[in-house]
């Protein structure tokens, strides 16, 4: 099985999704955690959506973990059929974000036919859980795991871990 992440767009995110990934290992498991380009000059503002969904093509993935804004980077490039991963894990799903950029979040999600699961924080900064369920209620395969926090950061790497490990 190989386990593919996709962190946020702070460069700190790589090493949170190394950690959780850490938590996940097991002998019939590879795991690849993507470095995005803009972390190696330029900054948040060099961000290359469109170069990082791409990056992804020939990927084979079992189960994809994403984080803020690869949870975006996922989800398009799944629309776009570059990459169709067996399972997702979206953590921190940026509603907000998606708005500001004239993302349909619902129409992204409902497009790839495998489990999906969310787990957002209650009171997240960038999209509450009670906003995403508003956006995905009532979408075919997918569940909604409420934790609770108000800041968008995810540490608590084996509470995540425990709910991923029910989708495995």
């Amino acid at each position: 099985m190989h386990i593919y992440a996709l962190p946020g767009i702070n460069q700190k995110t790589e090493k949170w999704a190394t950690n959780l990934l850490k938590e996940l290992e097991g002998p019939d498991r590879t795991m690849t955690v993507q470095h995005y380009a803009h972390w190696d000059g330029g900054g948040e503002q060099c961000l290359d959506l469109k170069g990082e969904i791409e990056s992804l093509n020939g990927r084979d993935i079992d189960l994809l973990i994403a984080k803020s804004l690869g949870v975006m980077i996922a989800l398009i490039a799944c629309d776009k059929g570059i990459i169709a991963p067996k399972k997702m894990v979206l953590i921190g799903t940026p509603v907000t974000g998606f708005r500001e950029k004239g993302l349909d979040l619902r129409q992204l999600a409902a497009g790839p036919d495998i489990p999906l699961l969310f787990i957002q924080q209650a009171q997240d900064i960038v999209g509450s859980c009670a906003s995403l369920r508003q956006e995905i209620s009532g979408m075919k395969g997918a569940e909604i795991v409420e934790i609770p926090g108000d800041n968008h950061q995810y540490k608590d790497l084996k509470l995540l871990a425990r709910h991923i490990k029910k989708l495995l």
